[in-house]
């Protein structure tokens, strides 16, 4: 009896094929799956934007001036030049042609050598020159001087200085240096500060106009009715300052110590009330009759 290929195997052979054949189309899924979800599924890598390209310069023929200009000063042709220059950013607010700023006034300082912009300009003009440059919080204080306190008059607009006052009435000889680095703002109202200018001559007097802040103002107004002021220059570059109202006395100059006067009263200085005088002693103040008498007990 010839027997069917399904039949010559012995018994149970048939379902452990299938069973066989089961998983291994098992494996073969988890091995699909596996491959996209490791392998094959991995997103593209990200790309970076290209960088910006830079803006390409325009060369343009522009106003320059040729030396530095200040605030409030009126704008007039000879005071520039025309440069070929690269400008990068657009040319909008570049003055091309000195038509744009025919009858204005530099509302900035403009530096010399610079293209100019509108913005510099305006057409409104100062009330004075001296005005136009005083800031926001400061003020502009005129002080008489002669040719050694004004340094035989180098002291010209655009110097630096320090004042310095000398008490009219004190026991002792000192000097206070009460504002530092203050600004002239014009000297013999000349404010071009001509280096040029001839020496003061000894013996004569002028002014000077000093930029200063509002608290400085009124000490130097004060000062000027408490003693006598003298001005020192200072370098261009120079901005160490001191110790602020620092005083020396003529003992330090002559390396000695400062004796005291027994039985003296400390005064802090004097004022005048009602046409009379009083001395001002730890904040109060007192008559000469009541500062002798303190001075007698040694209060």
């Amino acid at each position: 009896m010839i027997q069917s290929p399904a039949n010559r195997g012995g018994p149970g052979q048939g379902p452990a094929l299938v069973n066989l054949l089961l998983i291994s189309g098992l494996v073969v899924c988890l091995a699909i799956v596996g491959f996209y979800l490791f392998g094959g599924s991995k997103p593209p890598p990200q790309q970076l934007p290209p960088p910006p390209k830079p803006s390409a310069a325009e060369t343009l023929d522009v106003l320059v001036p040729i030396e530095k200009i200040d605030v409030g000063v009126q704008l007039d042709a000879g005071m520039f030049r025309k440069e070929t220059r690269a400008i990068v950013g657009g040319s909008a607010n570049v003055v091309t042609n000195f038509e744009q700023l025919k009858g204005g006034y530099a509302a900035s300082f403009i530096a010399a050598g610079e293209p100019v912009l509108i913005d510099y300009i305006t057409t409104n003009p100062p009330l004075n020159q001296i005005q136009a440059k005083i800031p926001d919080g400061f003020r502009a204080v005129t002080l008489a001087v002669d040719a050694t306190s004004a340094v035989e008059g180098w002291v010209r607009a655009g110097a630096k200085v320090d004042v310095l006052m000398t008490p009219s009435r004190s026991d002792r000889p000192t000097l206070t240096m009460i504002v530092q680095n203050a600004k002239v703002l014009s000297a013999a109202r000349s404010t071009s500060g001509d280096p040029g200018a001839a020496p003061m001559a000894p013996g004569s007097s002028t002014t000077v106009t000093l930029l200063v802040t509002g608290d400085d103002a009124a000490r130097l107004q004060l000062a000027v009715k408490s003693g006598a002021l003298s001005l020192a220059l200072r370098g261009d570059e120079d901005t160490v300052e001191s110790a602020q109202n620092a005083t020396i006395g003529i003992e330090s100059i002559l390396g000695i110590s400062p004796k005291a006067t027994p039985n003296a009263v400390a005064s802090e200085g004097r004022v005048k009330v009602g046409g009379k005088e009083f001395l001002v002693v730890d904040g109060k103040l007192v008559s000469e009759q009541e500062a002798a008498e303190m001075k007698k007990s040694g209060k």
